[in-house]
C-alpha cells in the first residue's frame, strides 16, 4: 500500500498541490522510519498512514 500511496502524492504533485503531496510523503516517510519488523495488514499500514495524513 504504501508505494500506492506515494503515487497519489506524485499525482497530487503534478496537479499543483505540493502542500497536500509534502504531507502525504512525510506520512509515509514517517512511517517507514517507526518499522520495527512487526507484520502488519495492507489495512493496518493503510489505517496508520491515513492516521498520519489526518494529523
Amino acid at each position: 500500500p504504501t508505494a500506492t500511496v506515494l503515487s497519489v502524492a506524485l499525482l497530487l504533485r503534478h496537479l499543483g498541490h505540493e502542500a497536500q503531496a509534502v504531507r502525504i510523503e512525510d506520512a509515509v516517510t514517517a512511517d517507514l522510519a517507526e518499522r520495527d519488523g512487526t507484520f502488519r495488514t495492507t489495512d493496518q499500514i493503510g489505517d496508520a498512514l491515513a492516521a498520519r495524513v489526518a494529523g
